[in-house]
């Protein structure tokens, strides 16, 4: 397996958007080893997160008192250490003196991995530390390429008004789709027009994480960003996020997900209701299974399936008229 495609956890990859998210994109060693150690190892392997220059600074390792103490070069030792009344003399690890950062073309590349992307296509900062162009990339279902950017930090206000002055100075001829790996909900989108930005979170392939999976993103441009229209139904990353208008239900469970997306495909093709036990014949589940016992401790699945009487469905049409409703 290559660096690109080795396998990030659940675990690993919130760590490095964390840390992707954060002012320097680095993380001291200590905290890296001492609060993330099965974090570590996969992140650097991968090489998306590299040595930086050390700190000769460190925390009392054995004072208890979590206070920061200066390091000092001790050639008998062959490395850093401090006094300590309470034992002396203490060496510390020199990979707790190191600063990782975010290797940030390591980073972008295995994003685009699996992206049909040009050839030559390499990504490109256009605002430093903030935003990349990443190239146009072929996507299934789509007649064109799409140009897929990368932006991070836009949350913060200075950065997302420098990102909306660049790409608004520079408008698409068609539309640009830009991926982030920050909270999407509180950005005013309106801002830029024929621009989609997308949370990292609902593109990635939950196998090896980091890695945008093409289906997922074409599954998010359903829509025309010139008419500004947006899909009323839309899903993403394997249909752990199914929306429907302004509401969005996350689904965790592998049997949960397969029911939601059952469902969906039978209402794109103009099926109302299906039968229960068919549906759990072609997914291959026990006969004897129960749709509320499947997702029990889902506290809404109810507002977005209807069982009852052997059959099921979705509520796509009362969602989308209860709120048609709130909004009049």
């Amino acid at each position: 397996m290559t660096r690109l495609l080795s396998k990030i956890d659940e675990r690993a990859a919130r760590l490095l958007t964390s840390i992707v998210e954060s002012d320097q994109t680095r993380i001291a060693g200590g905290v890296l080893y001492d609060y993330h150690g099965t974090s570590a190892f996969p992140l650097i392997g991968a090489g998306l997160l590299v040595p930086d220059a050390p700190v000769p600074a460190a925390t009392s390792l054995v004072d208890h008192d979590d206070e920061p103490v200066n390091l000092e070069w001790l050639p008998e030792h062959r490395g850093y250490g401090y006094f300590s009344p309470a034992a002396g003399w203490v060496i510390v690890d020199e990979k707790h003196l190191r600063v990782y950062r975010v290797d940030d073309l390591a980073f972008l590349q295995r994003l685009t991995s699996r992206l049909d992307l040009p050839t030559k296509a390499r990504p490109a900062e256009r605002i430093s530390g903030v935003l990349w162009e990443l190239g146009d990339a072929r996507l299934p279902g789509r007649s064109g390429r799409v140009p897929v950017w990368f932006a991070r930090r836009l949350a913060d206000r200075d950065t997302w008004r420098q990102v909306v002055n660049y790409l608004g100075g520079r408008p698409p001829a068609d539309f640009r789709v830009v991926v982030t790996t920050s909270a999407t909900h509180g950005l005013t989108e309106a801002e830029l027009s024929r621009h989609q930005i997308i949370d990292l979170d609902d593109l990635v392939d939950h196998g090896a994480r980091l890695i945008i999976e093409p289906t997922y993103l074409a599954a998010q441009l359903k829509a025309s960003a010139v008419s500004g229209a947006v899909d009323p139904v839309r899903h993403a990353a394997g249909f752990r996020h199914f929306r429907v208008g302004d509401r969005e239900f996350r689904f965790g469970g592998d049997k949960q997900r397969q029911i939601v997306e059952y469902l969906f495909n039978a209402w794109e093709d103009g099926v109302e209701s299906v039968s229960t036990e068919v549906m759990f014949a072609d997914l291959g589940f026990l006969t004897s299974s129960r749709i509320r016992d499947i997702f029990k401790g889902h506290e809404d699945w109810r507002d977005l399936i209807e069982a009852g009487g052997g059959s099921c469905r979705l509520r796509i049409r009362e969602l989308l008229e209860e709120q048609s409703a709130s909004a009049d």
